[in-house]
């Protein structure tokens, strides 16, 4: 675990100590570093088809045991590689950031992550089995982002989110006054979205919230609190609007 004042400094006072502490962000250890910022400084800009091919290739060793071959367009970004896993047909978009950690993040069949998504489970004190994980057949749109690392973000099957919309476990102890703000505890708290939710452009989902299954989420909604199935919810803070007719 790296020490929190420590990532906070790195930046205003380097060192070796401090520069090793960057790097730990980025990848599982100094050696896997430079692998993976090397294959990405040959591989990652090249366009069209054959760059697509030819990342699908040089980038599937250094991806967690048992990931397949992901579809990745040029300029994307991938940390942590040996912690990222892709089912079959998993396509990434340009401008795309896939950070993992010790919480990994697993991608499951035919998902899509639009350009411009990020998608992050490192945070300082990152619990495995609480990072990112999505079913089958997943939309994740341009510009969104999935941010986790505690608590954990957990998606089912046939799930949309759209354009700019945020979902993130994670939270400050903001009750602490006697302390900076940048220095307060973070906490994650785990989400659940469940199959066939449509989650709208620019909403925002908070940690400790579960969606329920064929739900839709309206655009520019805050969700605090669990969503039923089969319900149409929005507003700030989101509350049920109608419900779906089952069939």
């Amino acid at each position: 675990m790296i020490d929190n004042d420590r990532l906070k400094n790195y930046m205003e006072a380097p060192s070796m100590g401090l520069g090793w502490t960057y790097i730990h962000t980025r990848a599982s250890s100094l050696h896997r570093y430079f692998l993976e910022r090397g294959i990405h400084l040959i591989f990652s800009r090249i366009p069209g088809p054959l760059g697509i091919v030819l990342r699908a290739v040089a980038y599937k060793p250094f991806f967690q045991r048992h990931s397949n071959t992901a579809f990745l367009e040029s300029s994307t970004d991938l940390f942590y590689m040996d912690a990222i896993k892709y089912e079959k047909g998993v396509y990434i978009d340009k401008f795309c950031r896939i950070h993992a950690s010790a919480a990994s993040i697993e991608l499951g069949k035919n998902n899509r992550i639009m350009k411009g998504a990020y998608l992050c489970s490192y945070v300082s004190n990152a619990r495995i089995g609480e990072g990112i994980i999505t079913g089958s057949d997943c939309w994740i749109g341009i510009n969104a982002v999935l941010a986790s690392g505690q608590g954990g973000i957990f998606i089912g099957n046939n799930v949309l989110i759209g354009p700019n919309a945020a979902i993130v476990t994670g939270n400050h102890d903001f009750k602490r006054t006697d302390v900076p703000t940048t220095e307060q505890n973070y906490y994650g708290k785990p989400i659940y979205i469940n199959d066939n939710v449509w989650i709208g452009a620019n909403s925002t989902v908070l940690g400790g919230v579960s969606v329920g299954e064929h739900s839709v989420i309206a655009a520019g909604s805050v969700v605090t609190d669990d969503v039923p199935a089969y319900t149409v919810a929005g507003g700030v803070p989101a509350r049920p609007l109608s419900e779906i007719k089952r069939k």
